[in-house]
C-alpha cells in the first residue's frame, strides 16, 4: 500500500501582535542593542514579525490540525475584550531568542 510523502513538522504557537505604536517605542528601545559588539552577527527579527507568544505548541507533524487549531483560535479571539500589556525587563531563551 502506497504511503503519503511525509510533511515537515511545524512550529506552531498562538501569538497576539503588538499595535503599531507598541512596535515604535520596542523599535526605539531595542536599537540601542544593535550597536552592542557583537550584534551585527546576530539574526534579528523584523519588527512587522514580533509578537507575543500566548502559548506553543511544538513541532507538530500533521499539518492537518491547523485549520482546526485557526478557527477555534479566531473564536476565542473574537471572545476576548482587547487588554493592556506591560514590558518590563527582558531576557532570552538559550542563544536564539529575546524577550
Amino acid at each position: 500500500m502506497p504511503t503519503r510523502p511525509r510533511r515537515p513538522a511545524q512550529r506552531l504557537f498562538a501569538a497576539v501582535l503588538p499595535p503599531p505604536s507598541a512596535v515604535a517605542e520596542l523599535r526605539t528601545a531595542v536599537a540601542p542593542l544593535r550597536a552592542l559588539p557583537g550584534a551585527r552577527d546576530l539574526r534579528w527579527t523584523r519588527p512587522e514579525d514580533w509578537h507575543v507568544t500566548l502559548a506553543f505548541y511544538g513541532e507538530v507533524p500533521d499539518e492537518d490540525v491547523r485549520p482546526e487549531l485557526e478557527a477555534r483560535l479566531g473564536r476565542a479571539a473574537h471572545r476576548t475584550e482587547p487588554f493592556r500589556l506591560r514590558v518590563h525587563g527582558a531576557g532570552h531563551f538559550g542563544g536564539r531568542a529575546l524577550w
